[in-house]
């Protein structure tokens, strides 16, 4: 009798351990995406709009700020000019400035993710645009040496290389 109680009681202390640590993966999953909503969020502020910022290089991959740093520094200005979309990645032509929200981030890998961002346009006071509309973006993240960086956007690194890669053509 007193074996059959050690078995009965062992076999709850199992399941006992397997809900415990099946809500604390449960919370470090939870935990884990919200880390990611506030990095992406954090990594909104260096999205190049109008000029790359060398502060930002930290923030990206190596490879997609060397992409835009040709792009934004290093290309003549006229050849530049041809493609607005490389000034306005988020606020357009129009004095406004961008707010971002993150609605969601999807982690494909242990490496990388991508994050949805919304972007509204105010004025330099504070106050919304009356004809600005929600406009979402994609934001693409990767994680070297242990911190997630921006590794496009848009879809604009590989704008940028078709563009080189066309110009280097015509030379």
């Amino acid at each position: 009798m007193f074996r059959r109680k050690c078995v009965s009681l062992r076999s709850v202390m199992k399941q006992i351990v397997t809900i415990i640590l099946a809500a604390l993966l449960f919370a470090a999953c939870g935990n884990k995406e919200q880390q990611l909503q506030e990095r992406a969020a954090a990594l909104c502020r260096y999205i190049p709009d109008h000029q790359l910022n060398s502060e930002s290089k930290p923030f990206m991959t190596a490879d997609f700020y060397a992409v835009l740093d040709t792009m934004f520094n290093h290309l003549p200005e006229e050849e530049r000019m041809d493609h607005e979309w490389l000034y306005y990645f988020v606020t357009g032509n129009g004095g406004t400035i961008p707010d971002f929200e993150v609605a969601g981030v999807e982690q494909s890998d242990d490496t990388h993710a991508m994050a949805t961002i919304k972007v509204r346009q105010k004025w330099e006071d504070g106050s919304f645009a009356e004809d600005s509309e929600v406009v979402e973006h994609k934001l693409y993240m990767e994680k070297v040496d242990g911190q997630w960086l921006i590794s496009d956007f848009d879809g604009h690194k590989e704008d940028c290389i078709r563009h080189l890669a066309t110009n280097r053509e015509k030379e």
